[in-house]
């Protein structure tokens, strides 16, 4: 059980990319609404962060409806793209090419 004073100035830290493919791989969903709303209720929430990757150059990503989704609901988005290579044994990779910036 986790505790906070009701003036505790809070901020979440999310890790995008780690979370979604954890969460994908267990067969369970993130109310993201439900996560923002319990923190902000134990104290004051400053900010809400969630870093992901993006790829470049796709017209649809499996991440771009939850990306706009939690963007629009007081989330802000930092996104680093990356590009899709095949590597020399013919597997598909993704290569981070930039610098995190904030995307809102």
């Amino acid at each position: 059980m986790m505790y906070f004073h009701p003036n505790e100035k809070l901020a979440l830290f999310i890790d995008g990319s780690n979370l979604f493919a954890t969460a994908k791989a267990l067969s369970f969903d993130i109310d993201y609404k439900n996560l923002r709303k319990f923190f902000s209720e134990k104290g004051i929430l400053l900010r809400a962060y969630y870093y992901t990757a993006l790829l470049e150059d796709q017209e649809y990503s499996p991440l771009r409806p939850l990306v706009d989704w939690l963007d629009y609901n007081g989330f802000t988005l930092i996104t680093k793209p990356t590009k899709e290579f095949t590597d020399s044994r013919g597997e598909n990779k993704n290569q981070r090419q930039y610098g995190y910036g904030a995307c809102h």
